[in-house]
């Protein structure tokens, strides 16, 4: 995914609300913000990657301002609201693999960034994908059942993969639900799954053995990087998945997500705001 300028804008937004959510210390706060766009200005050009930006950014404000989790809070309450949304909706989508994956792309609606009032919205219309390699990605779970690995994406999504993976396991696929391997940012840790109530329903669970906004292969551990390359699919969810894993050609990698920022709608030519389920290296630059 290409870089472009008002992602600068979006990344100095984020600084703004980490630090706030990291410390009241006016000092701390100051100087975390003061290394985060020092970092933004040392990195942001050609080639940049926004998440990779942000991956750094989030873990100099953890350090300076000695808070690990500083999205802990903000978790909490985006999970509740999430689990009270999936009970909502969820029957209103039938068990159908379409189906399941349009509720589980729904609740990636959820942003820091974006308003109740937009997101209350989201919930409220009809769910259709502007792209979708659902063809492609049918063909695969007919032939011989093997491994899927399902990265997650921010916390409360589990309730609405829940139903998608159980289908996914129904259909004899050995389905590994991928959680980060510490706090960053909003993203799903094993710790909020746990306090969710959803791990056992979830099991297997793996970590990513990293602390990345996406997903960074390099930084993961091996025992990760083993399951990464013995897997038969690989459910990618967000756009932060998107963004530090587009540049893969890879053909058993699916990507389903919204489309939240310009930036990376443009990237998949799609509207901001579309829903997407679409194969790695099919239409996007």
């Amino acid at each position: 995914m290409r870089i472009r300028e008002e992602c600068r804008d979006c990344l100095i937004r984020l600084i703004d609300l980490t630090v706030t959510l990291a410390t009241p210390d006016p000092e701390l706060r100051e100087a975390a913000r003061a290394r985060a766009l020092a970092i933004v200005d040392e990195e942001f050009g050609p080639g940049a990657i926004p998440a990779l930006i942000a991956n750094r950014c989030h873990l100099e404000i953890q350090r300076i301002t000695r808070n690990p989790d500083p999205f802990l809070e903000r978790k909490k309450s985006e999970t509740a609201f999430l689990e009270r949304q999936a009970q909502a909706v969820a029957p209103g989508f039938p068990s159908t693999l379409e189906s399941l994956l349009k509720l589980a792309v729904l609740g990636n609606a959820v942003d820091f960034f974006r308003s109740a009032e937009e997101v209350e919205r989201e919930f409220s219309r009809q769910i259709n994908f502007a792209v979708t390699q659902l063809g492609a990605f049918r063909e695969i779970l007919a032939q011989e059942p093997g491994m899927i690995l399902y990265l997650a994406d921010n916390a409360g999504e589990q309730h609405f993969d829940l139903p998608l993976v159980q289908h996914l396991r129904g259909l004899g696929w050995q389905v590994v639900y991928v959680v980060k391997g510490g706090p960053i940012q909003n993203d799903l840790t094993k710790a909020d799954l746990v306090a969710s109530g959803l791990s056992a329903a979830l099991e297997p669970v793996m970590e990513t053995g990293a602390r990345t906004v996406g997903l960074v292969l390099g930084e993961t551990s091996g025992v990760f990087q083993e399951a990464f390359q013995q897997a038969r699919l690989i459910v990618a969810k967000g756009m932060g998945h998107f963004e530090t894993l587009s540049a893969l050609a890879d053909p058993r990698l699916f990507f389903l997500l919204q489309a939240k920022c310009a930036t990376v709608a443009q990237s998949l030519r799609v509207s901001r705001g579309s829903f997407l389920f679409t194969r790695a290296g099919e239409i996007f630059s």
